[in-house]
């Protein structure tokens, strides 16, 4: 007899394919709001979700409690969002927009203060940031990490340490290090990840000034030793 051959997935490939497509069924949003009516629809879910979340935990949350705290039918919530984790991840790649507007804007605005190095600006924005409702922030970040999204959430930190480096090269010339991944990745990670454990861990030090200067002084120590290592070669 024949042997029969099966060019089929694997199961580890079924249970990738399987995690991809749940990953992508949790996210999705049903309705994009385009009208005034259906964004402050949206904004009353969120609002209501996070008001849920600093009263009673993450764990008290469903999606019957959030229609009857915003004030809406549980119908019209599943008109924008299948499930509660689907609205969390939408509040947390909000929240990513947002704090990357915010710290541009603390960057380049015509309010910025030119003194002041680019990389402290940037960290107080950040540290600034995690203190707007921490415990709302926590959660929903949670929530976007543990589904996968960790790419998102570093992305708005890249890109402003990209903005760092490419207006110090426009200040500095060729003497600017260059960031490429893995050192983007490395600086990024060791920031962020600095701040997010200082709230996590109920920390006093968020909103000091030594807290700023330590961060200051790693990323610029970083920066000086990688151009250090380049001009070398």
């Amino acid at each position: 007899m024949r042997a029969k051959l099966s060019f089929g997935y694997s199961g580890c490939m079924l249970h990738q394919v399987a995690m991809a497509k749940d990953r992508q069924d949790i996210v999705s949003q049903r309705r994009k709001p385009t009208q005034a009516r259906a964004r402050a629809t949206m904004d009353m879910i969120f609002e209501a979700t996070a008001r849920i979340i600093e009263r009673d935990g993450i764990a008290a949350l469903n999606t019957n409690r959030i229609a009857e705290r915003a004030g809406i039918s549980i119908g019209t919530l599943y008109e924008y969002f299948p499930n509660k984790d689907a609205i969390l991840i939408a509040m947390a790649r909000q929240r990513l927009a947002e704090d990357e507007r915010l710290v541009r804007q603390a960057l380049t605005g015509p309010e910025a203060d030119h003194s002041v190095s680019l990389a402290r600006k940037a960290i107080h924005a950040l540290v600034a940031l995690h203190a707007d409702r921490p415990k709302v922030r926590r959660a929903i970040m949670a929530v976007h990490l543990a589904r996968g999204f960790g790419s998102e959430h570093a992305r708005p930190v890249q890109e402003i340490a990209e903005l760092i480096v490419q207006r110090n090269a426009r200040l500095q010339g060729d003497k600017t290090a260059q960031l490429d991944r893995a050192s983007l990745f490395v600086i990024t990670r060791a920031v962020i990840g600095v701040i997010r454990a200082a709230f996590e861990e109920r920390s006093l030090l968020p909103g000091t000034t030594s807290l700023e200067d330590e961060l200051v002084r790693l990323v610029e120590a970083y920066l000086a030793a990688l151009q250090g290592t380049r001009t070398s070669r």
